[in-house]
């Protein structure tokens, strides 16, 4: 994108004026952002410095000392962590960033550093291409120069010229907010604007975005300039981490910053805040919200917590119980009163036995012999319907009949596990034949 207006015209104008990345910045990236492993297949080692192989024994020419989980390479001396892998080769890829000051603005340069390295080979490659600048301006304004990236964000166009971009990179893709605020490893020598030294931020740079810090810094973000003035790192980085700029119960926060507290856990405090709100603690008194043991004030006050609200889901519960007895001792009397008109009845033609269901009791055998729904969907609260158990001259269940008493009409007639039985044609027609039997019962 070209620059269209002065401001972006400046900032690309100053891009130019940047130095390359120095030869100390690259060397310190090697040393300090890439991994530095030896990587084991049984006794054989090779170093990801140099490419260099060895056999770890103590009798062989070139042994070395593993200390636990360290060794040394014989060849160059570094110290590497071991890793049991058979990989033959290795690719990292990580970002490091650069705070540099140019014409009143502060710049974060985004490096992208790349490291090669395989198995016996003769030297291990490193490849340095900046990707981003962030030029932020005493306002907090932000003007992004970066190259392109491929069409549906699938990677950077490495080879694209740096060039001015949108805020926020395109919004057909980028759901994840913002595109170019890279959290990178951050080169120590810092170069930064008088305004935010001003405002508390030094050479120790918190482990936090730098842009996003620095941005709301020169916006005015008194609450991350408060927790850099006061030394609450923690907080701090537990405001970024939650992706807010704001601190909460800031009341609260001001009693330990005048009362020399340093919260060491800013998660674990800001749950112990709402535990104390939870119990109707005063949140600004010092006692409660500067606790002398952290972990401990929090565990005491959670354990309170859950014994209470035990005592109070068992109380819910006993409530429930009560609930659903009245409910049923309503429900059978209400079932006793609609149905016992039909207590007593039988139809049978000599091979089959059709009698109701005259209990709550009977509906729930019925249903876990037969492995159907008559009990669980709760047949018996029905107003309008009547049920009906087919059974053979032994006792045995063939089928459950659902009668509509307004229809009076065969609703269903179900086998075992809600199936059809051999006699399925011969119930039906027996209950159709003695309809009029339940029709002078129900106006009995």
């Amino acid at each position: 994108m070209k620059p269209r207006n002065k401001l972006e015209r400046q900032v690309v104008e100053l891009s130019g004026k940047l130095p390359a990345i120095t030869d100390i910045q690259k060397e310190w990236a090697k040393e300090h952002i890439f991994e530095h492993l030896a990587y084991k297949c049984k006794n054989e080692l090779w170093c990801s410095e140099c490419g260099k192989t060895w056999v770890d024994t103590s009798n062989s020419e070139l042994g070395t000392t593993i200390l636990g989980d360290k060794t040394e390479c014989p060849y160059c001396h570094h110290r590497l962590n071991v890793k049991v892998s058979r990989k033959q080769k290795i690719h990292e890829e990580v970002c490091m960033s650069v705070l540099q000051v140019k014409g009143g603005f502060q710049v974060v340069r985004h490096i992208l550093c790349w490291k090669n390295a395989r198995k016996e080979a003769s030297s291990v490659s490193y490849f340095f291409n900046e990707m981003i600048q962030e030029w932020i301006g005493k306002d907090g304004k932000r003007t992004i120069i970066a190259r392109s990236m491929n069409m549906g964000g699938g990677g950077w166009v490495y080879s694209s010229p740096l060039s001015i971009k949108g805020e926020y990179g395109s919004s057909y893709w980028n759901y994840h907010g913002d595109l170019y605020a890279i959290h990178g490893e951050l080169y120590p020598r810092k170069e930064l604007l008088p305004e935010l030294k001003k405002r508390g931020l030094n050479r120790r740079f918190p482990d936090v975005a730098p842009s996003k810090l620095i941005r709301n810094l020169l916006e005015g973000s008194n609450d991350a300039e408060l927790c850099l003035k006061t030394g609450q790192i923690s907080m701090l980085k537990h405001m970024y981490k939650k992706g807010s700029s704001q601190l909460c119960y800031k009341p609260s926060f001001n009693i330990c910053n005048r009362n020399h507290y340093i919260i060491k856990d800013a998660s674990m405090w800001e749950d112990y805040m709402s535990l104390l709100v939870y119990f109707g603690k005063d949140l600004r008194n010092a006692h409660y919200v500067c606790p002398w043991n952290l972990k401990v004030a929090h565990d005491r006050l959670l354990k309170k917590k859950q014994e209470r609200e035990a005592k109070l889901r068992q109380e819910r519960n006993r409530i429930e119980a009560i609930r659903k007895r009245e409910k049923l001792i309503k429900d059978i009397a209400g079932f006793y009163e609609r149905m016992k008109k039909f207590f007593g009845m039988k139809i049978t033609d000599g091979n089959i036995v059709i009698c109701p269901l005259e209990s709550i009791t009977q509906f729930y055998q019925e249903g876990k012999a037969m492995h159907h729904c008559v009990y669980s969907g709760g047949y018996y609260k029905r107003s309008d319907c009547l049920i009906l158990s087919a059974k053979d001259t032994d006792g045995n269940r063939l089928e459950t009949i659902e009668v509509n008493l307004k229809t009076m009409d065969i609703v269903q007639s179900r086998a075992v596990c809600n199936g059809v039985n051999e006699y399925h044609d011969q119930i039906v027609k027996l209950v159709k034949k003695n309809m009029n039997l339940i029709r002078q019962k129900m106006i009995a």
